[in-house]
């Protein structure tokens, strides 16, 4: 076996057991040394492929979005009906998480406890699933007869705003519940649902 696969097989497995650290433990309550007891590694052979945790957190991260990102392009269909893509959507957001459980919860430790120094690389990670959800949304929008003087790209702020009331809320409760990630999407399809629909009685 060349040196080459050696590094590479070694990268494998502390990726490995640092996803399963991570989504156990979030950034804050993981540890390099648990890790490397958990997956039987070396600070050695740790510290020659990982500068530090940052770096092996970052790509845990990464690694998460890309296959989540994946597979919602994989699975995305499109309807003339808006609202069977909406909620076709939804369903290749819960079928992912109910497929990956260990992704999920790095999903939620990320987008609810995300790590204030690491948050411009983050950002940077998170981009092309953030941009996917904007494209969607648009192109829901684009097929809703939406109210007169109203813009799509407002639409798309509320619901920012939104989600973010929403990370603000469901962070305080992740200290003391262990997993509140369907309530939260539960949360977030009903304030989706009044965006589009208002508050009054529907006809």
């Amino acid at each position: 076996m060349t040196q080459k696969n050696k590094s590479m097989i070694a990268r494998f497995k502390i990726l490995q057991v640092a996803l399963n650290e991570f989504a156990n433990y979030s950034y804050e309550n993981s540890s390099i040394n648990r890790i490397c007891s958990e997956g039987n590694i070396s600070k050695g052979v740790m510290y020659h492929h990982f500068k530090d945790k940052d770096e092996l957190y970052l790509l845990c991260i990464r690694y998460c979005y890309d296959v989540m990102t994946s597979y919602y392009k994989e699975n995305l269909i499109s309807s003339d009906n808006w609202k069977e893509e909406i909620k076709s959507f939804f369903e290749i957001r819960y079928n992912f998480f109910r497929e990956n459980p260990m992704l999920k919860r790095i999903f939620f430790n990320t987008l609810l406890r995300m790590p204030k120094h690491l948050e411009k690389e983050i950002k940077r990670i998170t981009k092309s699933l953030d941009e996917l959800n904007y494209n969607f949304s648009m192109k829901i929008l684009q097929k809703i007869k939406i109210r007169y003087g109203l813009k799509p790209e407002e639409i798309i702020f509320l619901l920012d705003v939104v989600q973010n009331m929403l990370n603000e809320k469901f962070h305080k409760r992740m200290e003391e519940e262990n997993d509140i990630s369907l309530e939260y999407e539960k949360t977030a399809e009903k304030w989706i649902d009044i965006i589009l629909y208002g508050i009054c009685e529907r006809d």
